[in-house]
């Protein structure tokens, strides 16, 4: 019986790891567009707490006439300024690539956004992902942000990107996501109980009867 308790136990553990990493798949992020500009150097959004949100960069035909007119074989930089409700920036620079036209049916792209550096971070109103291919950021205290591209210091291309987006990112959960997670809590409370109970349970002895001859 004692083994059983335990057997069972561990059974159910086992059991509510697969319902929790089961609700987990339940759960996708999804980007969505929140705010554009066109033809600008900067972008004034008010966005939210406790929000996480991404910025990215679409490059003007401009701008690829003169990454391509200008032969460049690395990805080349744009600063940018991120200015918070606390009055302090946040330093960016981010990074441009291109393919270059190999024959008419592979024609070259514009230049994209590959890869982000930080310099210095104002901390107290919003957190950056350093992992991340684009300029991701999670608001710390809500408010109107303006994001900025510092024009002084673009050498490789003239005039302003085709766009700016900011994109706001959205946590889907799928309807069973509850049913999931509730069932894995429930699993885990009933295997931890027994599983406790089997591990103290103590063994039955088995009585060994003795037969005993009767003198006559």
């Amino acid at each position: 019986m004692r083994k059983r308790l335990l057997y069972a136990g561990v059974f159910l553990l086992l059991a509510s790891l697969v319902f929790l990493v089961a609700s987990a798949a339940m759960q996708t992020r999804e980007k969505r567009r929140f705010k554009n500009v066109l033809g600008s150097w900067d972008i004034t959004v008010s966005l939210e707490n406790e929000t996480t949100y991404i910025l990215d960069i679409m490059s003007s035909s401009q701008w690829k006439d003169d990454f391509t007119n200008g032969g460049y074989n690395t990805a080349q930089p744009v600063d940018l300024a991120v200015v918070s409700p606390c009055g302090n920036e946040t330093g960016i620079q981010v990074f441009f690539v291109a393919r270059y036209s190999e024959s008419q049916y592979y024609p070259g792209t514009f230049p994209s956004l590959v890869y982000v550096e930080y310099g210095s971070v104002d901390a107290d109103c919003l957190k950056v992902d350093r992992s991340y291919p684009q300029v991701r950021f999670t608001v710390i205290r809500g408010g109107n942000y303006t994001a900025r591209i510092i024009s002084d210091t673009l050498n490789w291309t003239t005039g302003p990107p085709r766009e700016i987006v900011i994109y706001k990112e959205i946590m889907e959960i799928q309807p069973l996501y509850a049913v999931f997670l509730q069932g894995s809590g429930a699993l885990c409370i009933a295997g931890a109980v027994l599983s406790v109970v089997g591990a103290k349970a103590r063994p039955r002895k088995k009585l060994r009867l003795k037969e005993r001859t009767k003198q006559k």
